[in-house]
């Protein structure tokens, strides 16, 4: 679990960079390295743990225990 946390913690300051970055070659490539840290965490989670935004279909399979979903978009009024 250790490896998973050193993953998520690098994801999301990868993500954190990106958001702050000055220019599009910087956010890109921060956004690319978060990508591969998201694709590493569905490897070492064996699929348990799966990113929304990396499947095309939006859906996930069917029999998997997910443990990351999209969070709906907070609406105007809240």
């Amino acid at each position: 679990m250790d490896d998973l946390n050193y993953l998520f913690l690098r994801q999301q300051m990868e993500r954190t960079l990106a958001e702050s970055a000055k220019n599009a070659a910087a956010r890109e490539a921060h956004e690319e390295m978060a990508r591969q840290y998201e694709l590493e965490i569905e490897r070492k989670s064996g699929g348990r743990i799966i990113f929304p935004w990396h499947r095309h279909d939006g859906a996930a399979d069917p029999g998997t225990d997910q443990l990351i979903s999209e969070l709906p978009t907070p609406s105007a009024s809240s």
